[in-house]
């Protein structure tokens, strides 16, 4: 506990995601309703998800598209909104995640089954 998670579009092998940071606002505004945003909107957001009665912090650097968020018990429920979130804004785009500890990318399961994806997150 106490690192963050970093998700990102699989730039290293050429990929970049298709949406801009208002298409993310609506999708987490609108698949979880009560969620706040903050911050400017061409450098960094403060995302505060409200899902299954729990509020659960995400950070978007704008510049380089990355997802971020904390290590946190259970890491099931941040990875379900990750995956929930690709699926719906990029299914098809290559997509990676890495630790702030151990940079090793690793390449992120958007098959339609968000367990693959829960499992390899929470070790």
């Amino acid at each position: 506990m106490g690192s963050s998670f970093f998700v990102s579009a699989d730039q290293q092998h050429g990929a970049s995601w298709p949406f801009s940071t208002e298409q993310l606002i609506e999708a987490v505004t609108r698949l979880w309703p009560g969620s706040d945003v903050a911050g400017a909107l061409d450098d960094f957001l403060e995302l505060d998800i409200q899902a299954d009665d729990r509020s659960l912090p995400f950070s978007w650097q704008v510049e380089y598209q990355v997802l971020i968020f904390p290590d946190q018990d259970p890491l099931s429920e941040p990875a379900q909104i990750v995956h929930r979130l690709l699926r719906e804004l990029a299914p098809g785009i290559p997509a990676v995640w890495w630790t702030e500890f151990d940079a090793t990318l690793e390449p992120i399961d958007l098959s339609p089954d968000p367990e693959p994806f829960i499992r390899q997150l929470a070790g």
